[in-house]
């Protein structure tokens, strides 16, 4: 089974979209030697560098009146077109607190295949780029990291609410007239910094950042695709020779059509001769955005070591939620299948039939020597009782010799 984080969508206490990053990057000189960490944290809560209270806050969809209901912003627009709308930022403390708020872009989380945002020291590039939030900068030059980080900590607006405040921002999305169809995928922010200290004692700016996701669909050809890459099997056995061990597989499942898009993983395990050995439950990959890629590890529990296993991967796509307007006719593409091969020698069963073999072929090595020696035996016993008779007969041969001599002489007298 495979345990995902998932974002929720909306904003908090109605399902606010909180974002994990663990880089660490300079801050500016005012705050040198501190750098900036920023964290996932369970909820939008989090103490003052200057002050312990805890701040908590949201972001949501809001209509000139406040927050309006909707749990994330979706549109479906044609290529040059303008959108304007509102979110609302509001402050739960008990204490004024400053926040940042911009657009960001939308991605992947590999590790988890959960929807996410870029870094905080990255600029947006494309849905993210396109928003603007009550006019603030959305757009960084094309230029190196560390002028991309300072940039980028400078985009969007900031905004000081009052213990209790909402502010009802006003934020447009420009789309290029260029602009590629299909899916896209951004947040809007809320960011809060706070001081804290590292594992060493120094001195850290941890900044969290909480928001409301954007799906937008630009009118043009959709083509839904999914990939399978890097498909590897492997086999854990155990100590006991007889027992089942567990087949592992994992791969890469890459969106690569213009729609978001989530998966239907099923891994099934066969040995030789097509033997079903088991299959594997795995949790769907939701809400893949387009470009966007999660690594899967499946785990099919009770293998027996059969020597060779064989790895069977179907993933059927699957609509993704909140797919817009425009995507309910969208066609999905057809499953996707891959496979892989995985060594599953049973080794406790084979040092023991290795045992076994070592010592029947012990026992036959030690009778063989012992017909040997015993045939040696038997041969130089041979040999010396040959010896021994026929030095008796030579004995016998010499001492009637004399006797034998006379009697010729006697014939020889009486023919006389």
């Amino acid at each position: 089974m495979i345990a995902r984080r998932t974002l929720a969508a909306g904003a908090l206490a109605a399902g606010a979209l909180a974002v994990l990053w663990g880089t660490a990057v300079p801050v500016s000189a005012a705050l040198a030697p501190a750098a900036v960490v920023h964290r996932a944290l369970p909820s939008a809560t989090l103490p003052s560098a200057t002050d312990d209270r805890e701040v908590t806050w949201s972001v949501q969809p809001s209509g000139p009146e406040g927050p309006d209901g909707r749990t994330e912003l979706t549109y479906d627009v044609a290529p040059g077109t303008t959108v304007s709308d509102r979110v609302s930022v509001s402050n739960y403390s008990d204490r004024p607190a400053s926040f940042r708020v911009y657009g960001v872009d939308a991605t992947t989380d590999y590790d988890t295949g959960a929807f996410t945002l870029i870094g905080a020291d990255q600029a947006s590039t494309g849905l993210g780029a396109w928003t603007s939030v009550d006019s603030g900068a959305a757009v960084c030059p094309d230029t190196d990291d560390d002028a991309e980080a300072g940039c980028a900590a400078g985009l969007g607006v900031e905004v000081k609410l009052k213990p209790g405040a909402r502010a009802d921002l006003p934020f447009t999305i420009t789309v290029p007239h260029d602009a590629t169809p299909g899916d896209h995928a951004a947040g809007i922010v809320a960011s809060f910094r706070s001081g804290g200290a590292g594992g060493d004692g120094s001195a850290v700016q941890v900044e969290q950042r909480v928001g409301t996701r954007i799906y937008l669909r630009v009118d043009g050809p959709v083509q839904p695709e999914l990939a399978v890459t890097g498909v590897v099997a492997g086999f854990d056995g155990v100590a006991n020779p007889f027992g089942a061990g567990s087949a592992t597989v994992g791969f890469d499942l890459t969106n690569t059509g213009n729609t978001r898009l989530s998966g239907d993983p099923e891994v099934r395990i066969t040995g030789p001769f097509g033997i079903d050995l088991g299959s594997a439950d795995v949790d769907p990959v939701e809400n893949l955005v387009p470009g966007g890629t999660a690594h899967v590890v499946a785990e099919v529990p009770g293998v027996a070591p059969a020597l060779l296993l064989f790895a069977d991967l179907t993933v059927t796509p699957v609509a993704a939620e909140s797919p817009g307007k425009g995507s309910d006719e969208d066609e999905l593409p057809a499953p996707v299948r891959a496979a892989a091969q995985a060594w599953a020698v049973p080794w406790p069963l084979a040092g023991i039939v290795l045992v076994l073999a070592a010592a029947a072929w012990g026992v036959v090595a030690w009778r063989r020597r012992s017909r040997r020696l015993l045939g040696e035996e038997l041969a130089a016993y041979t040999e010396r009782v040959r010896a021994e008779a026929l030095a008796e007969a030579g004995s016998v041969a010499v001492g009637a010799g004399p006797a034998a001599g006379h009697a010729s002489d006697h014939e020889s007298e009486a023919l006389r």
